[in-house]
Order: structure tokens, then C-alpha cells, then sequence
């Protein structure tokens, strides 16, 4: 009887940590609001912007995962079929980089000493979201359907809406309704593929890294230059990746869900 209520106590004191932090998170995010740390670099500001408040949610997150989900928290080593299976979406990722609009001038990188916390930012938002919405939120998904028996079909989708709906929250950052709309549906469409991505290989890490990689492409010329990334060769890159990778990730998810009913 001891030992029972001491494992409830403690499982008590992790409950009350987690509340903690979510509350120091929240109040770290209105003080990084209201109170913004200033360089004497724009570059620099623009990124300490986006890292801080990022670093205020990841914390509570990780302890999270620690608490009740540490299992998501492992590396399970990919077979090399698995790593195989992998190169589309890691086209996917590579892709929008612009290599292109670098190689011809339409777009450059001015600010490339702040490459690290450039890295920084991309890999804080890998972590928060992938732990979030592949990791804590899909995984949750996938034991509901586990248990009533269902495809993991349902799973994939609702996760990848919500992460989709999510990147609506960026109105309130001021960005255009047009450039919301349009992130929102390439989210939703990289959020199936990093479902299915997790689905396949259990690794919440690996979806981190492409997710992190595809953030450093996507951003590294608004963050860190100037110009247009987005040229006609990146277009065609784009779509050759992305359909190729669609065709993968909707025929392994088929066969998944085939399987799940046998």
C-alpha cells in the first residue's frame, strides 16, 4: 500500500511539472511578445524572434514526452530498405532548396555568418511540431484506432489537418491571407507525408530531420538574403518531387491500411 501511494504521489509531482512549465511556456511567449530581445542586427532579431518562443513551448513539450510518451523519444536504427523507402520524401525536403535561383543570381545569401542560429530556428521547429503533431497528437490517433480496430487512414488525415490549421495561426502574425491559404495546403500535404513518414518507420526523429530540412530550404533565402528563390527550375523540381513522392506516400499508406484490416 506504500508503494502505491507513493507511485501516485509521484506520479502527481510530474503532472504538476508539466503544468508548471506550460505556465512559465506561456508566460515566456508574452514576455518574448512584449518584450523582445534586440540586436544590433535585423537578421539576427527577425531570428531570435521566431527561436524564443519556440524554445518556451519545446520545453514543456519534452517533458511531455519524457513523462508519458518516451517511447516516441527512442531511435529505432532503419533498416536499409527503410532508408531506401525514405528518398522521396528526402527529395521532397532537398528540393526546396533553391539551388537554382543561388546558381543564377536571382537570389543570394547576404547574412550567412548567422547560419547557426538560422539552424537553431529550423531545428526548434522541427521539434515542436513534429513532437506535437506526429509525435503526441498522431500517436494518440493511432492507439484510438488500435483499439477499435480501425485503419490508420483516419489518423493520418486528422493529424494532418490539424497541423494544416495550425499554420492559420500566422494571420495574426500579419502574413496575407493569400500566403496563409497556400502554406496551410502545402502543410496539409507535408503533414501526411510525415504521418506516413512516422507510420513507417516509428521514428519520431527522422521526422524532425526532414521536417527541419525543408524549413532550412524554405527559408534561407527570406532569413538570411534576398531575392527570388522561387524560379522556374525550383517549380518543375517541385512538382517532379511532389507527385513522385504523393504516388509513394499514398501507395504505402493503401498497403498499411490493407494490412491492418488482414
Amino acid at each position: 500500500m506504500k508503494s502505491h501511494g507513493n507511485n501516485r504521489f509521484a506520479l502527481s509531482a510530474q503532472a504538476i511539472a508539466a503544468i508548471v512549465l506550460f505556465v512559465l511556456g506561456i508566460a515566456g511567449l508574452i514576455l518574448c511578445t512584449v518584450f523582445p530581445v534586440r540586436s544590433n542586427s535585423p537578421t539576427a532579431n527577425l531570428l531570435l524572434s521566431a527561436i524564443l518562443p519556440r524554445l518556451c513551448i519545446c520545453a514543456p513539450l519534452f517533458w511531455v514526452l519524457i513523462w508519458r510518451y518516451r517511447y516516441l523519444l527512442a531511435f529505432p536504427r532503419p533498416k536499409p530498405k527503410t532508408l531506401v523507402w525514405l528518398l522521396p520524401p528526402l527529395a521532397v525536403a532537398l528540393v526546396n532548396f533553391p539551388f537554382s535561383a543561388l546558381a543564377n543570381g536571382t537570389a543570394t545569401v547576404l547574412h550567412g555568418e548567422w547560419w547557426w542560429l538560422f539552424a537553431i530556428k529550423c531545428l526548434l521547429v522541427g521539434l515542436m511540431e513534429e513532437w506535437f503533431f506526429r509525435g503526441i497528437l498522431l500517436d494518440l490517433f493511432l492507439q484510438t484506432a488500435r483499439e477499435k480496430e480501425r485503419s490508420i487512414f483516419l489518423p493520418v488525415l486528422l493529424s494532418s489537418l490539424a497541423f494544416a490549421l495550425f499554420h492559420l495561426l500566422n494571420l495574426f502574425d500579419g502574413a496575407g491571407f493569400g500566403y496563409v491559404l497556400l502554406q496551410t495546403g502545402y502543410s496539409f500535404l507535408i503533414g501526411g507525408m510525415l504521418a506516413v513518414v512516422f507510420c513507417k518507420t516509428r521514428n519520431l526523429w527522422i521526422c524532425v530531420f526532414l521536417h527541419a530540412l525543408f524549413d532550412a530550404g524554405g527559408f534561407l533565402v527570406s532569413d538570411l538574403g534576398a531575392g527570388n528563390p522561387q524560379d522556374l527550375v525550383f517549380w518543375i523540381l517541385t512538382a517532379v518531387a511532389g507527385i513522385i513522392c504523393a504516388a509513394h506516400i499514398i501507395y504505402t499508406l493503401v498497403i498499411m491500411c490493407e494490412s491492418k484490416k488482414q
